[in-house]
């Protein structure tokens, strides 16, 4: 791939292009897709730390380095 990142900087600026790009086409599966995401990580029965150990494990055990990356510099 071309333009896969070298940096964690470089990974959470093609990320964050990436999305800018997928969120800005306006399909309603993808936006719904990203809301269902986002919310969850928010806290609930589980807290958020605890859901972002669990997706960084799940992660880690399907070899996902992108998943990974993301986990590991979760803001």
């Amino acid at each position: 791939m071309a333009d896969s990142p070298g940096t964690i900087a470089d990974f959470n600026g093609f990320r964050s292009r990436m999305n800018d790009i997928i969120l800005g086409a306006g399909n309603l599966t993808i936006n719904r897709f990203f809301r269902l995401d986002g919310q969850a990580y928010e806290a609930g029965a589980l807290g958020v730390k605890t859901k972002e150990m669990l997706g960084l494990v799940s992660s880690m055990v399907l070899r996902c380095d992108d998943c990974s990356s993301r986990l590991l510099h979760f803001p």
